[in-house]
């Protein structure tokens, strides 16, 4: 996935989390990926339609180009691309070490919806998919409804590499 699509997934998993619940959601740019986390316990449910939101925003990426690159950033290196802040750049090298340990004990959105699926009806396979569908159509919706913010956000955390939800700029809708 380039920057701007991650950026785009992880705003559609922050501004989910926050809409759902108000909770403030931290999102971070990797130099492999991205990541969005609540500050706050979330209901499954909720938890389950935040993590949908993620790769369902990022069909946005098509109809919303990156903010352009802001001169500094680009005049910084004339010869090369200009090279946008990450966790690993912008943190302790320690700091980018447990976060990436984290992640990589975290299940991929796949799995965690998956696993939101069948769980307490794992003897009822034919209601996985139904579960499935109204997860995605809940998910989508929101993507919807709140496409301004996560584009908003994800344009920020696009230029600044971390970044929490809500932005200062735009209040609860």
């Amino acid at each position: 996935m380039n920057r701007w699509i991650t950026a785009i997934h992880e705003a559609g998993h922050a501004v989910a989390a926050f809409v759902l619940n108000r909770t403030r959601v931290v999102m971070t740019l990797h130099e492999d990926g991205g990541a969005a986390w609540p500050l706050q316990d979330m209901p499954p449910t909720d938890r389950a339609i935040m993590t949908a939101a993620g790769p369902l925003a990022e069909a946005l990426a098509a109809r919303h180009a990156p903010p352009e690159v802001p001169l500094t950033v680009a005049a910084a290196s004339l010869s090369t691309p200009p090279s946008l802040p990450t966790i690993e750049s912008l943190g302790t090298s320690e700091t980018a070490a447990e976060l990436k340990s984290d992640l990589a004990r975290s299940p991929s959105d796949r799995v965690a919806i998956a696993r939101w699926c069948i769980e307490g009806i794992e003897d009822q396979p034919e209601r996985w998919a139904q579960r499935h569908a109204w997860l995605q159509t809940m998910a989508a919706r929101l993507v919807r409804d709140h496409e301004q913010q996560i584009v908003e956000a994800a344009r920020v955390l696009y230029l600044r590499g971390v970044v929490s939800v809500p932005l200062f700029e735009w209040s609860a809708s």
